[in-house]
């Protein structure tokens, strides 16, 4: 195997590989050989139609597997031969092949460096890890916070507070001109506590119905619609409604019915669902903090050919997220900046393959194997998850993946040093966790 190796400003690496066309055709061959053995051709008994038969029916999609194969197989030995360790999808051109004097095949492959990075001062780490002490009093009064109240909303014509119910239309416009196309109505939102961007909450305080509030954002280069992206936008929000609760605790015959209620639901069972949920946030917590001082203590030099995949990455994945929901231009999750998200995604993952390598870790069969099963379990047919897995690489990859770093964050728990925390119930219920949606959804 011959190689030429290249750096390409702001494009990666580049290395120009030739495999012998001897190597291609007995490959070709081989493949073609295979499809005569097991397929019927017609007019053919199995395994005696001719080769040429055979690549005119399934020739296209023979060379293409084939010359995936290959490539990757030589790129894998080119690493390997130079002690490369790459991170990202490499990117595989075929040139132009067409010269038949020419006795090898030749493409290149675009690819990134693994940062060269050192992990410092791992040990001097503090975290926060919260336990929280949870009573039965508290489980019971939870319960009956949510089942016994119920929340009435009366219309007044008062300026808004926090917590108040408020229904609203919005327009919006660039350069003064109205964008018909977004025009919202009948939005209603509980302020401070809701989903959408911080300016509207704090815009709408101590106004009244019929009033107009105006405010400007300014629109990410990924927004979800196209036409608002990169773009000073002005919202004009007409208040339509306000609404404060009224909570009216019902009398005995409905606390008698909680009680059934709490009987039928076992008692028990929700208390460990709320154990079990709180086990889950507060083990996130600890590791978003972990992350957090390991990313502000190392320099991690995020390639920018990895930086531009990942980006297309979650913005596919954002955009057909604001399809599904049908969301409003005011829902906060979707005015986050990537740049951000996507730098702290690549750190972490960065970070993990750096412990998962120095450490030689290797993923352990039966834990996969209970991962699978936990997984599964959350799904209402748990054996056909099962068996998807059985049969889908792609998956097994992810799983295994998974593994490895709960291997590598389990040894990061292992070296820090962790602080305890006891938080009452009430303290973990008031705390502010949609400063961390990462940890909560």
């Amino acid at each position: 195997m011959k190689f030429f190796m290249e750096k390409n400003k702001d494009a990666g690496h580049r290395v120009t590989i030739k495999i012998p066309k001897t190597t291609v055709n007995n490959s070709l061959f081989r493949e073609f050989m295979k499809i005569n053995q097991t397929n019927k051709i017609n007019g053919f008994r199995k395994g005696k139609a001719p080769i040429k038969v055979i690549q005119e029916k399934y020739g296209n999609s023979v060379y293409y597997d084939v010359f995936r194969e290959l490539m990757q197989k030589f790129f894998y030995e080119f690493t390997n031969k130079e002690k490369i360790k790459t991170i990202g999808s490499p990117k595989f051109y075929m040139h132009d092949n067409k010269d038949s004097s020419k006795e090898y095949f030749e493409y290149s492959v675009i690819y990134e460096l693994y940062p060269n990075f050192q992990i410092q001062d791992v040990k001097k780490i503090k975290v926060k890890k919260i336990n929280v002490q949870m009573t039965d009093e508290e489980v019971k009064k939870n319960i009956e916070r949510y089942q016994i109240k119920e929340n009435i909303w009366n219309s007044v014509n008062k300026a808004i507070k926090p917590n108040d119910r408020v229904t609203i239309n919005y327009c919006i416009y660039e350069n003064n001109k109205k964008i018909k196309k977004f025009n919202a109505q009948n939005i209603s939102f509980i302020v401070s506590q809701n989903t959408l961007i911080p300016q509207l909450n704090y815009k709408i305080i101590n106004h009244f119905i019929n009033d107009i509030v105006f405010f400007k954002i300014k629109f990410h280069a990924f927004y979800p619609e196209k036409e608002l992206q990169n773009k000073d936008i002005t919202f004009k929000i007409k208040i339509i409604k306000i609404e404060k609760k009224q909570e009216e605790l019902e009398g005995n015959r409905k606390k008698n019915t909680l009680e059934k209620k709490i009987n039928q639901l076992h008692y028990q069972t929700i208390k460990n669902n709320l154990n079990s949920r709180i086990n889950i946030i507060t083990e996130k917590y600890l590791e978003d903090q972990l992350i957090q001082k390991i990313i502000e203590k190392n320099i991690i030099l995020i390639p920018p050919l990895l930086f531009q995949e990942e980006m297309k990455i979650l913005y596919k994945q954002y955009k057909k997220k604001y399809q599904e929901e049908n969301s409003n231009l005011l829902e906060k999750k979707y005015h986050f900046d990537l740049n951000l998200k996507i730098k702290k995604r690549l750190s972490i993952r960065v970070i993990m393959e750096k412990i998962i390598y120095d450490n030689q870790l290797v993923a352990d069969e039966n834990n996969i194997q209970k991962l699978i099963k936990k997984i599964s379990s959350n799904y209402k047919k748990p054996k056909e998850i099962i068996n998807l897995y059985n049969k889908t690489q792609n998956l097994k990859n992810t799983i295994k993946n998974i593994e490895l770093e709960n291997q590598a964050m389990f040894l990061l728990k292992k070296i820090i040093k962790i602080e305890n925390e006891y938080w009452s119930f009430d303290q973990f219920i008031n705390y502010k966790w949609m400063n961390h949606e990462e940890l909560i959804f």
